[in-house]
């Protein structure tokens, strides 16, 4: 018999990047998250959080190239209380909107950005 999956209580993306202190700053800078953490000198692991979410970065120029090479835009989806003021704030920040805030079909206020790492970040409120 398989373990009880209830005792999960929460996951967290790992962004690969070639640029550990670039993906921190423009998290912090352009989608208001908040530093959380940075492992090693130099740093090749850290995060950063917002509220109860949290994201991962660890440095694999390698991964990067191949999704630049093969213009792969992994996705990461990100429940949110407010998408219209989020969405305000990223765009006045200046991040890269791949689809406008809009209610979709399945039940929730929903609109994409393309961070600097090639992800697209899928930000959604229920409605």
């Amino acid at each position: 018999m398989a373990p009880s999956l209830s005792q999960i209580h929460s996951t967290v993306p790992v962004i690969g990047t070639d640029d550990i202190r670039g993906s921190i700053s423009y998290y912090i800078d352009v989608l208001c998250f908040s530093p959380d953490f940075e492992f090693g000198d130099p740093v090749v692991y850290a995060g950063v959080k917002s509220g109860d979410a949290e994201l991962y970065f660890t440095h694999d120029p390698e991964f990067i190239k191949l999704i630049k090479e093969r213009h792969i835009h992994p996705e990461i989806f990100i429940w949110l209380s407010d998408a219209d003021k989020l969405f305000h704030t990223h765009v006045t920040n200046g991040a890269k909107v791949i689809e406008p805030i809009s209610d979709r079909t399945w039940g929730a206020r929903q609109y994409v950005i393309e961070e600097i790492n090639g992800c697209y970040l899928k930000f959604a409120q229920p409605i």
